[in-house]
């Protein structure tokens, strides 16, 4: 009888950990999970901060240089030169903050699904 009584005194803190350990567990799970999107989020909102401060940078660039061959005389032709050359430039910027965003985005999704993969 004492044999079944420590066994039953034993069992009950056991069943005990069984039934709430699951819950602390997916509790720091959550946690866990949330942390890692508050980092990627960061992540990602300083990234577009970034691109933001190159794409203003590009359009000041090409506004100083479009002012500075406004300081000497052109022809109509040259004029029309200039402006395609100025627009190209910023169409090449543009395409190359493009791709610079979409690998950041490349990036934070794969590290996004590298923290599933690893946490399955």
């Amino acid at each position: 009888m004492k044999t079944h009584l420590k066994n039953t005194l034993f069992a009950l803190p056991v069943i005990g950990l069984l039934g709430f350990a699951p819950v602390s567990f997916a509790h720091d799970e959550y946690q866990d999970h949330q942390t890692e999107h508050y980092g990627l989020n960061a992540e990602h909102e300083a990234q577009h901060e970034d691109l933001n401060a190159e794409h203003n940078a590009a359009h000041e660039d090409l506004n100083a240089a479009h002012r500075t061959a406004h300081q000497y005389p052109m022809t109509a032709r040259q004029h029309r030169r200039l402006h395609r050359q100025l627009d190209r430039a910023h169409r090449a910027e543009h395409n190359e903050l493009n791709a610079e965003h979409q690998m950041g985005h490349d990036e934070l999704n794969a590290a996004h699904q590298d923290y599933h993969d690893y946490n399955r």
